[in-house]
């Protein structure tokens, strides 16, 4: 009987039907395929954002004239590139994600640091615009990249 079970359940999946997910004493635990669909589409989407954000970071660091932050611009774009690499360990994760919260906190708190000394026609000069709005940008940024380091920490399998 649980090799007749088997059979058939072998016999569906090769004509594509799916079982349903959980778990089967006689294959152990059986996958929903739609899931798996939608936690890859999950995954991609992620990469997608991540290396938007990686790419806008570095353009910043060519465009910001002060060093400093065109280094934490640089930081942050290698943190969100990095993100695309799935098989990090869990410490590194972890040193991953303490480095971007930290990154964007830099980014606000020099945003914060610079909005009272701007002029007060700021928005049309360009090297005050690209600095002001490129750290809140990049702060902001910096969220979905955290998002992801935190997701891969819980250890879901969407991440």
């Amino acid at each position: 009987m649980e090799e007749s079970r088997r059979e058939e359940s072998r016999r569906k999946r090769e004509r594509g039907h799916a079982p349903v997910p959980g778990w089967v004493p006689s294959l152990g635990w059986v996958p929903n395929p739609v899931e798996e669909v939608k936690a890859q589409e999950a995954v991609q989407a992620m990469q997608f954002v991540n290396a938007i954000i990686a790419v806008v970071l570095l353009l910043l660091a060519l465009a910001v004239g002060e060093a400093g932050k065109a280094s934490m611009f640089i930081v942050g774009a290698v943190v969100a590139a990095i993100a695309f690499k799935h098989w990090l360990s869990t410490w590194m994760v972890r040193v991953l994600a303490f480095v971007t919260a930290c990154a964007m906190f830099f980014f606000f708190w020099s945003f914060f640091a610079l909005v009272p000394t701007l002029q007060t026609d700021w928005y049309w000069q360009p090297m005050e615009l690209i600095d002001a709005f490129g750290l809140l940008c990049a702060g902001f940024a910096m969220i979905p990249v955290l998002s992801e380091y935190s997701c891969r920490m819980k250890a879901n399998a969407e991440c």
